[in-house]
This record gives C-alpha cells, sequence and structure tokens, in this order.
C-alpha cells in the first residue's frame, strides 16, 4: 500500500475512534457559566484525566499507533514535496497550533456569553479546558521521550500536540452539537494530523497518539467534570417573587 493510503487509513481510524466514544450528555442549560467557573474546572481536569476512560482511549490510541510505527521511517523517507500539496497542506500548521484552538475556545465562549446562548459558551469554555489539559499531559510525554523529529529540527516529536488540539476541539464540538457539526469538525483535526506527517514534522505514531491525548481530553472535560449545575434563586418583589437562575460547576 503506498505512503499516502497507510496515512489515510490511520487518520480515518482515529476519525472512527473520536466518533465512535462520543457519548451524549443531554444538558438543556441555556445559562452561560462564568469564566471562573468554566477555569475553576481546571484542576480538576488535571486529576480525572487519569481514569480508566482515558485508559481505554489511551491504549486503543497506543495499540494504533503501534502499528503505525512500522511506517513511521518509510513515509519520513517517501514524503512527497509537491509544491501544490505543500500549499494546500500549510494551514494545517496553523491550525492545529494550540494558540489558534485556544482563540477558538475563547472566541465560542464570548460569543455565546454576550448572546446569552449557553450551549455555545459551554462548548467554548470546554475547548479551552480541553486545550489547557491536553496540552499539559502532550507537553511532559513530549519532554520525557524525547523523540528525534523527522526533520531533525528537535526531540519533541512525540506524541504531535497539533493532532491532539484539533481531535480536542472535534470532539468538544461533537459532544454538544453532534455529527452535522462533529464531522466537518473532525475532517479538519484529520487534516491537521495529515499535514504534520506530510509537512516531516511528525511520524505516524505521533499524531496518532497525539489524536488520542486530545480525544482523552476532551472526554474528561465533557464526560467527568464539564458538566454545570443549575442553581435557583427565589427573591421577594413588591408583586410576589422572582425567580433566578445561576449555573456553576458540579
Amino acid at each position: 500500500m503506498k505512503s499516502s493510503a497507510w496515512i489515510a487509513t490511520a487518520i480515518a481510524a482515529l476519525i472512527l475512534l473520536n466518533g465512535a466514544i462520543q457519548a451524549a450528555d443531554g444538558q438543556t442549560l441555556d445559562s452561560p457559566p462564568s469564566i471562573g467557573a468554566v477555569f475553576k474546572e481546571t484542576p480538576r481536569d488535571l486529576w480525572k484525566f487519569i481514569s480508566w476512560d482515558t485508559a481505554i482511549v489511551l491504549g486503543t490510541g497506543g495499540g494504533a499507533a503501534l502499528i503505525g510505527h512500522v511506517w513511521d521511517d518509510e513515509f519520513a523517507d517517501k514524503i512527497e514535496t509537491s509544491p501544490t500539496l505543500n500549499n494546500a497542506m500549510a494551514p494545517g500548521n496553523t491550525y492545529g497550533g494550540f494558540a489558534f484552538q485556544a482563540a477558538v475556545g475563547a472566541s465560542l465562549y464570548t460569543t455565546g456569553w454576550f448572546a446569552k446562548k449557553g450551549r455555545l459558551a459551554r462548548a467554548g469554555g470546554d475547548i479551552m479546558r480541553a486545550q489547557l489539559l491536553s496540552q499539559a499531559y502532550v507537553q511532559v510525554l513530549k519532554f520525557s521521550v524525547g523523540r528525534e523529529r523527522p526533520d531533525g529540527s528537535d526531540n519533541q516529536s512525540f506524541p504531535s500536540g497539533h493532532s491532539a488540539s484539533a481531535f480536542a476541539t472535534a470532539g468538544v464540538l461533537q459532544h454538544h452539537y453532534g455529527w452535522k457539526v462533529g464531522v466537518p469538525a473532525t475532517l479538519v483535526a484529520g487534516y491537521v494530523a495529515t499535514a504534520r506527517v506530510h509537512d516531516n514534522r511528525h511520524y505516524l505514531s505521533d499524531v496518532i497518539f497525539g489524536g488520542a491525548m486530545g480525544i482523552a481530553a476532551e472526554r474528561t472535560v465533557t464526560l467527568h467534570a464539564g458538566r454545570y449545575g443549575l442553581a435557583l434563586n427565589a427573591l421577594p418583589t413588591a408583586g410576589g417573587a422572582q425567580l433566578s437562575v445561576a449555573v456553576h460547576p458540579r
């Protein structure tokens, strides 16, 4: 099988993994959480990442990465250098960056907060948390493993931070908005992973496990600590009482 076909197969497997393990949360709250409520969960995310759910996701991703590792050197040696393809893949380096993905989350949260769209704000908040969580563990692994990149630029190849960021965002969007938004977002994540391999910045196994790290971070945020509780407050008024609703993390 050609190198490009193997890359496509591996990325398709990541996309299927991302879709297969998504669970409906059933959130219906319409009030956006405060930014304090969002980031209050971040320290808990770091601890809750260590779970059986994460072990299953990373175990699956690790197995796929071991299989992909067989073709790591082959892809690095046969990387295509077509100017047209290079131009098409170049945006993947930007789209998958932590700063870009975190900005996506911040933009969604801000828009949702000002527009009083609770689901949009929660989705943005979850993206920001998933980015912080995935990169925290990715960076620890990068410096612990010390794998040299295919282009020899440094020793931070494994796992791919770009893939982790892109798949974390895709998972959050799918969780909140379903397949109509999740599928395009996951395809973009697959494009980012493909671009990183094509640009000789990562081996195939790097992007596979990086994608799994992003999925695991998203799962931690949305399944374990990503739900926001509802507080009802009754305030006396001249004509009776006024009911107010506040959203806070559980």
